[in-house]
């Protein structure tokens, strides 16, 4: 299994040049960095907290897109909040983030959710409150099953929880099943050992990833064959109502 969030290879810090301006030029954008692309991005910085000014400069700007790649975040930034009206990608790769606080839930207009590497085992039941999310990626973590929350998602289009340590996947109307809007779905690298028929009834998939998971069914051959073919087989054995 690859490894998690904790053990996943970091960028060391980079060494300067020699030059002072560079020894100790800031990690963080100022506002006319973000004012022509509405982005805040600090990307191999090892930062471990980020200054609430950033957050107000960014709101000054009406940045809508936040990237905080491969540092060393404990936790969401607390004064990220700042942006929750406006906020529409929020990329946390490659931290060290153990939870998501329920605040997450007024980001109404967040389409795009990525926290991939980190060392998350769930989601809060009020992450589900984020009906515009499109893209969810929580792979490479330490999730076990798939969040309750997730069946509440209801434009997610694609779902990515690869390499994690998902057991069981909650097919039913309450879980994936209620995801009528699902395309991709990557459950690769897991400990799945069964799949559930029903999972065959998600119409709207057009990518479904299984292999790398200790699975007697579908066989190895079926999961070769594409999408297509394990979809129809998943619906051959739906148990037929007497």
């Amino acid at each position: 299994m690859p490894a998690d969030g904790l053990n996943s290879p970091r960028v060391q810090q980079r060494k300067s040049g020699g030059g002072g301006d560079e020894k100790n030029r800031s990690p963080f954008p100022d506002k006319y960095d973000m004012r022509g692309t509405r982005v805040l991005s600090i990307y191999k910085s090892q930062i471990t907290e980020i200054p609430m000014e950033v957050f107000e400069e960014a709101r000054q700007e009406e940045v809508n897109v936040v990237q905080l790649k491969d540092n060393r975040l404990g936790e969401v930034p607390k004064d990220l909040n700042m942006l929750s009206e406006l906020l529409t990608q929020l990329d946390l790769t490659k931290n060290q983030i153990s939870y998501i606080p329920t605040s997450m839930s007024q980001f109404s207009k967040l389409a795009h959710f990525k926290v991939p590497c980190n060392l998350l085992r769930d989601l809060p039941m009020e992450f589900g409150g984020l009906q515009m999310l499109c893209t969810l990626d929580i792979s490479f973590n330490r999730f076990e099953r798939l969040p309750r929350c997730i069946g509440d998602l209801q434009s997610l289009e694609t779902l990515l929880a690869h390499d994690n340590h998902i057991k069981d996947i909650d097919a039913s109307e309450a879980g994936l099943g209620a995801l009528k809007n699902l395309q991709v779905l990557d459950l690769s690298n897991n400990d799945i050992r069964q799949v559930p028929p029903i999972l065959g009834n998600l119409q709207n998939i057009r990518e479904l990833y299984l292999m790398g998971n200790p699975l007697r069914q579908p066989r190895h051959q079926i999961l070769s064959a594409g999408t297509n073919a394990i979809l129809a087989f998943l619906r051959t054995r739906i148990p037929v109502p007497q």
